[in-house]
């Protein structure tokens, strides 16, 4: 029965439009409306045909609907998994949103649009439902809140094509959303090829509030970096460098330079070719001594902690071309940008801090004694890179790029390390070490980085071993025990390759600390108590030290740092099977003391013999092609050759892939390599030896 009305109703409202006005009258609409929720899916079908005719044509019926119903009813029967249901509430919600009154209402209900952008993406699903979907959103694009709304749930065409079409207030309040809205990187993406241009266009103009907007969101699709080079294409980075090195626009409430600078820094980091970026209208360029003074001025005078952030931000971009860095180096040696770069690790911000450290490391290689020079002279240092915040073991990026830059630093450059240890850092380094070790690098993402500086700090004491307060640190601390333990017990590349440079750096003083015994001379009188010099001669046998019998004196670990006594040399050779080219080389460089001239070499060999040392070298020739490692492989070889006998002979004779390495040395090598390769060629007889004699006609 309810079904034949409605459809009775239909008929009526089909004739003539003053019928559909009885109908509206006589008070039927909220009968309609609540048999919306009728269990029967064929009346509600029914109702919502019969409200489209209603409504159809009629802006009032739409009013009088609206202000009775729910829209989010509405939005409910839109997903419905009924499709004539589905159907028939979208066929209704066009001609809803078809009224300028209502096209705001139907955008604010909880979920609409974010449904109707479902609905619309589905057509693979539902093509009726996704086309009337389009254009129900079609519908409410005269409403610019329903447009950010769209733009929030992923559907940023209406804003985009309104930022590039629309009138210039449309532009500015859709720019102005743009740049605050949260965007995911596909649509970051998305907005980089469709709109950049027109943006970038509204950065360039005169109006203030304009650019405020623009550069918000220029700003957001910049950092993203897959769109660099889409904003390359537009010309992007001259516009930026243009206006932070030579635009002045005094009246603006805000500051463009902090945008530009950040907008330019994003564009480079996506690792785009920068040294043709021009910065004026002479031509200067980016690269040029012109654009890295005036980065390194505005440094030195600006005061908002982003503008200076983002000015080292290129600047770590611009040390990633050779000419480019060549240009800083030149600049920093010439100024004092120095004197601003050191001063800035003092500064209480924290993400500045990190990016001016990051560049300091950079740089360390280049200008590394002016930097000490400089740090040395600046109040709080460099003591205050070694600062950890009180009651937390928790390792932060800024204490871990502080380690390392100490790390970097030339590390034979005395006044550092006089510094260094006369602010008794040592103990604290040590602590630090245990604890990063005990409790493993998992506990920040920045331990390895940090461990890594700190053990990189202990070497550079290893250096300057000759100034006696270092060595006495040495021996206080027991560095060779510190460095011996590092080499093996840590996962960390770096920290084995430095121990193994501590442990070469100490083993060279220790020909220089190991002296002979001092035997005290014993009295006449006692030669004729027989009894007393058999227990005396007892007592000095007990005393007397073991010599060691590679620096043919008496040796230790902790004050002659020897790698014997500190049974290092089976751990670096245990290193000699890594698979890093650095590691390996600077753990056979270690080894490589004990075959000094200056050492036993006889002895030296027959020890490492012993704990067969010549297959871990011979296993590092075949594995490993870097020359510097080579270089030190054959020298290892060539000794083993002429001072192990005929066992050392016979063991590397029957490697059968060495003759080919040292071939392709002789051939192809450096003039040392050659003579090296020539050498052990000779005692494998696989050469002529040269005669002795020689006759003249």
């Amino acid at each position: 029965m309810i079904l034949e009305a409605i459809r009775d109703l239909q008929r009526i409202c089909k004739r003539r439009r003053n019928k559909k006005v009885l109908v509206v009258n006589v008070g039927i609409l909220p009968l309609l409306i609540r048999l919306l929720g009728y269990k029967d899916r064929d009346v509600r079908c029914e109702v919502l045909e019969l409200l489209r005719q209603l409504t159809e044509e009629d802006d009032e019926g739409k009013e009088m609907i609206a202000n009775i119903m729910d829209i989010s009813a509405m939005i409910e029967l839109m997903s419905s998994s009924h499709q004539q249901i589905r159907h028939a509430s979208l066929l209704f919600l066009v001609e809803l949103s078809r009224s300028q009154a209502l096209g705001e209402k139907i955008g604010s209900a909880t979920g609409a649009i974010l449904m109707l952008i479902r609905v619309k993406f589905n057509h693979h699903v539902d093509s009726f439902a996704a086309e009337k979907a389009d254009e129900i959103l079609k519908n409410l694009e005269r409403f610019p809140d329903n447009i950010k709304q769209m733009a929030e749930n992923g559907f940023l065409d209406p804003l985009l094509n309104h930022l590039t079409e629309g009138s210039e207030e449309v532009q500015m309040e859709m720019t102005s959303f743009l740049g605050e809205l949260i965007l995911s990187n596909d649509s970051k993406v998305y907005v980089a090829e469709k709109a950049s241009t027109s943006i970038i266009k509204m950065v360039q103009s005169g109006n203030t509030i304009f650019r405020n907007a623009a550069f918000k969101a220029l700003s957001q699709i910049s950092s993203h970096h897959p769109n660099g080079k889409i904003l390359l294409e537009t010309g992007i980075l001259n516009i930026m460098a243009e206006m932070m090195f030579t635009r002045r626009i005094y009246d603006e409430l805000m500051d463009s330079k902090k945008e530009a600078a950040a907008i330019l820094a994003n564009v480079l980091e996506s690792g785009v070719e920068h040294d043709s970026i021009k910065v004026n209208t002479h031509g200067r360029r980016l690269s040029s001594d012109y654009a890295v003074y005036n980065i390194i001025h505005m440094l030195k005078n600006s005061t908002p902690e982003e503008l200076n952030i983002n000015l080292i931000r290129i600047l770590l971009c611009l040390t990633k071309s050779p000419k480019s860095m060549d240009t800083i180096v030149s600049v920093v040696n010439e100024t004092e940008a120095s004197y601003t770069l050191i001063e800035l690790i003092n500064n209480p911000h924290e993400q500045l801090g990190v990016a001016v450290i990051k560049l300091l490391i950079l740089l360390a290689p280049h200008v590394g004694n002016t930097l000490v020079e400089r740090l040395c002279k600046t109040r709080g240092q460099p003591l205050g890179l070694m600062e950890c915040p009180s009651g937390t073991n928790h390792i932060t990026e800024k204490q871990a790029l502080s380690a390392r830059f100490l790390a970097k630093l030339p590390q034979q450059n005395l006044t550092l390390n006089l510094a260094l240890l006369n602010n008794n850092v040592v103990p604290t380094i040590l602590e630090r070490i245990f604890l990063i070790q005990r409790n493993g690098t998992r506990t920040s993402r920045h331990a390895t980085v940090y461990l890594e500086g700190l053990v990189g700090i202990l070497v550079r004491f290893t250096t300057t071993l000759y100034e006696p307060q270092m060595l006495f640190l040495a021996r206080t601390h027991n560095l060779t025990s510190v460095f011996t333990e590092l080499v093996i017990k840590t996962s960390s590349d770096e920290v084995q390759r430095l121990s193994a440079i501590g442990l070469e750096n100490l083993s060279l003083e220790s020909i220089n600390l190991s002296r002979p015994p001092q035997i005290k001379k014993t009295g006449s009188k006692k030669l004729f108590r027989l009894p007393n010099l058999l227990s005396s001669r007892s007592v000095e046998t007990r005393k007397m030290p073991v010599l060691c019998p590679v620096h043919r004196g008496a040796c230790s670990s902790e004050t002659t740092f020897c790698l014997i006594d500190a049974k290092a040399v089976e751990r670096l050779l245990v290193c000699l099977d890594h698979e890093n080219d650095e590691v390996v080389e600077a753990s056979m460089a270690a080894i490589c003391t004990l075959l000094d001239d200056k050492v036993d070499v006889d002895t030296s060999v027959s020890l490492l013999s012993e704990i067969n040392a010549i297959q871990y070298v011979l296993k590092v020739v075949k594995e490993h092609k870097q020359e510097g490692l080579l270089q030190k492989s054959f020298w290892m070889i060539e000794k083993f050759l002429a001072r192990g006998g005929n066992k050392s002979v016979s063991d590397i004779s029957q490697d059968r892939l060495l003759p080919a390495s040292l071939i392709s040395a002789f051939h192809n090598g450096n003039d040392s390599m050659k003579q090296m390769a020539e050498n052990i060629l000779r005692h494998l007889n696989r050469m002529p030896t040269p005669s002795a004699t020689y006759y003249s006609m």
